[in-house]
């Protein structure tokens, strides 16, 4: 899978600018709000980034883990939060010690699965880490909103200890392997005098309810409630099967050979 410019060799750059764009404190009341009531304390976070959300669950006194394909932004986490337990990884294919009480996928990560394949790989691999009736809660792009409220190009502005950061996206309909769209965009840092500008893009997806329910039904979870809320689903989804179900066996004896894709 593609890592895009601004969450490795830029990983910086995206902790400062979106400490201005993101509201991370009311992200973590959210998710714990929801945590709290199903009893889940040993959690592991999938698109942990720096670790922005990793120091409000180490205060709250949760067993953390935070997980990132980026090794950037691992590092970066290590940094930020040292008394964190951060790891590498690849959300379609855990090795991990240990199964966790609840999986949160955070920041719209799960966006980044383009593919149908990406999809099924990914939650059939938190399926085999959660215990049993474990949770899993993650948010996405909801298809409707914005397939039917497209915005060609967008720009975000912000200061962080007096640099100031620029974002100028432009996005465009793709929809090959369904509800997906490029995104390109064009970054700008001033730091005093000191000017850089680079570019990154990469390919998004967003989902309808319908595909989310089918999906999780097909890889084991029942679906406890769908949050809906502007442009983004959250969705609350309990392991349901210890087995994998009978779609699953036929899907992976198909694509057994073909792991190599993802």
């Amino acid at each position: 899978m593609k890592v895009m410019k601004i969450y490795s060799e830029f990983a910086r750059v995206y902790h400062e600018m979106y400490q201005c764009i993101f509201n991370y404190e009311e992200d973590f009341k959210l998710y714990h709000k929801h945590l709290s009531k199903l009893k889940s304390c040993k959690i592991l976070e999938i698109g942990c980034g720096s670790g922005n959300l990793a120091k409000f669950f180490l205060e709250n006194k949760y067993d953390y883990t935070g997980l990132d394909i980026s090794k950037e932004m691992i590092e970066l986490a290590k940094e930020m939060v040292p008394e964190g337990n951060f790891v590498r990884g690849d959300m379609r294919d855990l090795e991990l010690d240990g199964k966790f009480e609840a999986v949160i996928v955070t920041g719209r990560t799960f966006t980044h699965m383009t593919t149908n394949h990406d999809v099924m790989f990914a939650l059939n691999s938190i399926h085999e880490i959660l215990q049993k009736e474990g949770w899993l809660l993650f948010d996405n792009f909801n298809a409707y909103k914005i397939f039917t409220g497209f915005k060609e190009e967008m720009t975000h502005k912000a200061t962080y200890e007096g640099r100031k950061y620029s974002r100028k996206s432009n996005t465009s309909f793709d929809l090959e392997h369904g509800w997906t769209w490029k995104w390109e965009a064009e970054y700008k840092v001033e730091d005093g005098k000191e000017k850089q500008t680079f570019d990154d893009e990469i390919m998004l997806r967003a989902f309808t309810e319908d595909e989310l329910r089918l999906f999780l039904t097909i890889n084991g979870f029942k679906i406890k409630e769908m949050i809906i809320e502007n442009n983004a689903i959250l969705t609350i989804a309990q392991k349901i099967n210890e087995k994998k179900t009978n779609a699953q066996k036929l899907y992976f004896k198909q694509k057994l050979n073909k792991v190599s894709e993802i």
